[in-house]
């Protein structure tokens, strides 16, 4: 069983597996702000069996720093906030839409998430448990119930708002009508019932990653992008597009073209000054990949 180590026995640890370490005291400060742990995704590039995750024995390659893994950790972290921002204005907007289009589509039901005519079952009932013991505890929810004791829900335009994102895209899925279901998917320009599914559930990933901080950098998906409207743009041989951050970052892009302003073309140009930052330092051997994005100029 691991144990516990001190600062010093760390900073001993990665000189001992190879790691050239120039200013100790440096080196101390930033272990002590930013942890042992979450650094380690940072230097993990430098190890030798490097992507290799199972037995490794940590041993790092020649020119591998510590002063490298912390700059790779200052770029994600200047990605990670670009995404939060974008990924943000992508959740509100869906929000907006699903209160909008399903309460006028049934308009005289303003509880219509919580009616089995229009909701499957397995969604209500799960739901119900989230907002007795979540949702009902918000300020502006418990003040609905003391005005209306009688209302057992607050209605969609409250309630929606403070519906978790997971909750909100499995709401859409539990839709009993396929047409419903339809038109919001068309809102994004997909008309077929699996790509949006697809590319939503990477946005909420990606919401829940910059959220909890995980690393971005070097991101594999579990499970491959749909290359959906894609397949019409894009030629020839695409690499690792659809199962990397590369792809997560076009299926962004795609998203924001379709709402209001240039948000799509600012993405990619921010993304683009990003690299641009960090263009002459030694990291760009990890990063260089993200280079080789075959960014949208318009919306699909």
């Amino acid at each position: 069983m691991k144990t516990a180590t001190t600062i010093e026995e760390q900073i001993c640890r990665l000189k001992e597996r190879g790691m050239s370490i120039g200013d100790v005291n440096r080196a101390s400060e930033i272990l002590l702000d930013l942890g042992y742990y979450r650094l380690g995704f940072y230097w993990f590039p430098m190890e030798r069996s490097y992507p290799i995750k199972d037995n490794r024995s940590h041993k790092f390659k020649e020119g591998a720093t510590f002063d490298k893994s912390v700059r790779l950790y200052e770029f994600d972290k200047e990605l990670r906030s670009i995404l939060s921002l974008y990924l943000h204005d992508i959740e509100v907007n869906l929000r907006t839409k699903v209160v909008y289009y399903v309460s006028n589509e049934y308009h005289h039901n303003p509880f219509w998430f919580v009616d089995d005519n229009i909701v499957m079952p397995s969604f209500i009932n799960s739901f119900r448990v989230t907002y007795n013991d979540e949702i009902k505890n918000n300020d502006v929810i418990s003040r609905h119930h003391a005005k209306h004791p009688d209302h057992l829900y607050a209605p969609a335009w409250k309630t929606l708002e403070y519906m978790s994102f997971g909750d909100l895209i499995r709401l859409i899925h539990s839709l009993k009508s396929l047409d419903l279901r339809s038109r919001l998917y068309l809102l994004y320009g997909f008309n077929d019932e699996k790509t949006f599914p697809n590319y939503i559930e990477i946005i909420r990933q990606m919401r829940n990653n910059c959220a909890h901080g995980h690393p971005l950098f070097d991101l594999k998906l579990y499970k491959s992008l749909r290359a959906g409207k894609f397949k019409r743009v894009l030629i020839g041989d695409q690499g690792d597009l659809w199962s990397s951050l590369r792809g997560v970052l076009l299926v962004i892009q795609y998203f924001l073209f379709y709402l209001p302003g240039q948000k799509g073309i600012q993405f990619s140009k921010e993304i683009k000054r990003l690299m641009n930052r960090h263009r002459k330092e030694d990291i760009m051997e990890f990063i260089a990949y993200l280079d080789d994005i075959p960014w949208l100029e318009e919306r699909l």
